[in-house]
Formats: C-alpha cells, sequence, structure tokens
C-alpha cells in the first residue's frame, strides 16, 4: 500500500512538474498588451486562465501579444510559415515538424517577434 501512495504521489508531481513548465514557458497574460490584445479578441484574463478561451481566439490572440500589437503581425506569421515550408492549417493542426517550428520561431524572431512554439506532446520551446 506504501508503494502504491509512492507512486501515486510521484505521479501527481511528475504532473505538476510539466504543467508549471508549460505555463512558465508561456508569455505574461496580465501585461498591458496582453490585457489589449484580450479585449480585441473578446474575452477576459479570468476566461484566459480557466481556459474558456476556444483555439479559434487563442493563436491570434497569442500572435496579437507576442508582436507588441503590430498591425502587420499575421503578414509575418504568414511569410515565416511560407519560409518555414508549413501551411497554416497544417501549423493550427500541429501537424508540422519540429525543424519547420523552429524555422518558423527563428524567422519571427528575425523579425522583432519572439513566440512559443508548442509540440506534439505539449512540451514548447
Amino acid at each position: 500500500m506504501k508503494l502504491l501512495s509512492a507512486a501515486f504521489a510521484l505521479t501527481i508531481f511528475a504532473g505538476s512538474a510539466v504543467l508549471a513548465g508549460s505555463a512558465l514557458a508561456e508569455e505574461r497574460n496580465d501585461s498591458p498588451q496582453a490585457l489589449a490584445c484580450m479585449k480585441k479578441y473578446g474575452f477576459t484574463l479570468e476566461q484566459w486562465r480557466a481556459y474558456q478561451v476556444p483555439a479559434s481566439k487563442a493563436g491570434p490572440y497569442r500572435l496579437c501579444r507576442d508582436s507588441g500589437g503590430r498591425a502587420d503581425a499575421g503578414k509575418v506569421k504568414a511569410k515565416c510559415l511560407a519560409q518555414a515550408g508549413v501551411t497554416a492549417a497544417q501549423w493550427n493542426a500541429m501537424k508540422a515538424s519540429e525543424s519547420q517550428g523552429m524555422a518558423y520561431k527563428g524567422c519571427m524572431a528575425e523579425n522583432g517577434i519572439n513566440v512559443t512554439v508548442r509540440r506534439r506532446n505539449g512540451s514548447s520551446f
């Protein structure tokens, strides 16, 4: 019984570490820029923290937040996806390879936009 309890506690701890690590990888969501982007896409910080924001709003919100509200962020994203050899549909469905993700992130950084790229397993780089 003690062994089972220890395994259960280890599973909970390991799960917490994974969740904390991925949450820390994301940009701040309470900055004035982030809050302005939330308003632009029609949701609140409370909804964001409660995971109540659909993916159709979360993606554009992150781009708005990470780009500092640049008006050309969508064009930069499209250019970088094309340069990485992946379509927007493939990107949104998480069908891009890790090398495509790295190429996209590098292109965005070259254009002054720091993004977090998520792997299929939930981790990010």
